[in-house]
């Protein structure tokens, strides 16, 4: 099929798609535009760092309650409408977060902006898996690309936006990074709250998710319904328990995943400027940014090279560079500003592709329905949402703790990872038929 063939018989599935992948798009955005912009808005709030970094586990549990929502959401309205709602919510409470001064007031923006991108993550991951159905699994690595993207572009732009650093004409030891005095739990001085201008990045992005809601709320109302397969769900003859089981593991290669790209995401700007390493702030914007293009960069290169070289040795290859990654920012990370680069680097390019081709290799097994959905992307936010909590606790006193946790986890994703194929291989011992509709439920589920 040449191409314009393939744009005229999947119109309504490619807006349908992108209308997702932009939604994913600004829900990366939205990972590291906290994180990237966390000391300025200290000085917005006028607080101290640690009253400003709960903004990070805020926004954690707002996903985590909008995952937990989601399993209820979709008794009422069908998937368009319930995008539609996210994106708006979304938008307008990242729009407005950063305008407000009181910590409270931005508290729960930034918490209800959670919950509306929790509900949003599981439904674009499911919508693209219900429009795709077998040909899902490179649609799948492009929707968590685009997301790579929004992680990579939104520290880029909040850069242009960031305060230029003050330093004391005093001895006292007051931080070009930090901007503080000898106490790390001080507020920040040199700057007035009126001086703060990185709400621009937060208003841009809100803006982008509310035009989107748009174009959910169009498809909804004025094109016709993706026609759904007639088929029955599926049913199998494995046992109940070894679907769970595979779900479960599945699932905990994306609590592994989230936790570490919200960490990197959202404390990695915190941690290069608080540890031994005295970067900029600047210097850590720069640092989540090159971890974002290589994320998303090499889900292309990996798209690209399953056409050459078969899956699995690309994947192991993944898991390998993950290791190491983990091994280097463990042992070195917190103290040497070359071996930081490097290790963040490993780790994005390492990361990169395995959860979305881990959901592909479950899928040759077993038909992931929207319940099986949910529970995978529920368990993977509280990965986004648990170990931020806690990395939180430490990082002003304690910051170097933070490179221990990430390689810790990164090391038990990879080779949960790398075993994942053998599990399953014993479990089921053969393949789901090609030709079965392998998310037929998922489709049902949306009529």
């Amino acid at each position: 099929m040449n191409l314009s063939n393939y744009l005229a018989a999947n119109r309504a599935k490619l807006l349908k798609t992108f209308l997702c992948y932009v939604s994913f798009f600004c829900f990366g955005a939205c990972y590291t535009l906290l994180g990237s912009s966390l000391f300025d808005l200290q000085i917005r709030m006028d607080v101290s760092f640690t009253k400003a970094s709960q903004l990070v586990p805020s926004r954690s549990f707002g996903i985590l309650t909008g995952s937990i929502t989601s399993g209820f959401v979709g008794i009422f309205l069908g998937p368009e409408m319930i995008l539609f709602l996210t994106n708006m919510m979304a938008g307008l409470m990242t729009g407005t977060a950063p305008w407000f001064k009181q910590f409270n007031v931005v508290n729960a923006c930034i918490f209800l902006s959670g919950t509306a991108l929790g509900i949003l993550e599981i439904y674009s991951n499911t919508s693209v898996l219900a429009i795709w159905n077998e040909r899902s699994t490179n649609y799948v690595q492009v929707l968590h690309g685009t997301c790579g993207l929004g992680s990579l572009l939104a520290p880029l732009i909040v850069k242009s936006f960031l305060l230029p650093q003050v330093t004391n004409t005093n001895d006292t030891i007051e931080s070009e990074d930090k901007n503080t005095t000898e106490s790390t739990d001080a507020t920040v001085v040199g700057y007035t709250p009126e001086d703060v201008k990185v709400q621009y990045p937060f208003l841009f992005f809100g803006l982008i998710m509310i035009l989107t809601s748009f174009g959910f709320l169009y498809s909804y109302f004025k094109t016709d319904s993706i026609k759904e397969s007639k088929e029955t769900e599926i049913t199998d003859d494995h046992p109940k328990w070894k679907k769970n089981l595979i779900i479960m593991i599945g699932a905990f290669i994306c609590h592994a995943t989230f936790a570490v790209n919200a960490l990197a995401g959202s404390l990695g700007p915190a941690f290069v400027v608080k540890s031994d390493l005295q970067m900029t702030k600047k210097d850590g914007a720069d640092l989540v940014s090159a971890y974002w293009t290589v994320f998303t960069s090499y889900r292309l290169i990996f798209i690209i090279a399953t056409n050459y070289i078969q899956k699995q040795s690309i994947i192991i290859f993944n898991c390998l560079l993950t290791l190491v990654g983990a091994v280097l920012m463990f042992l070195y990370a917190a103290h040497s500003r070359t071996f930081a680069w490097i290790s963040f680097i490993m780790l994005a390019a390492g990361f990169s592709p395995t959860f979305a081709a881990s959901l592909g290799s479950i899928q040759e097994y077993i038909c992931i329905t929207r319940k099986y959905a949910s529970v995978i992307f529920l368990i993977g936010a509280i990965g986004d949402t648990a170990h931020p909590w806690i990395i939180t606790g430490f990082m002003d006193k304690r910051p170097e703790l933070f490179a221990t946790y990430v390689s810790s986890l990164a090391a038990v994703q990879a080779t949960i990872v790398l075993l994942l194929p053998f599990v399953c291989a014993k479990l089921f011992k053969t393949k789901t038929k090609e030709n079965l509709n392998r998310t037929s439920s998922l489709r049902i589920s949306q009529r």
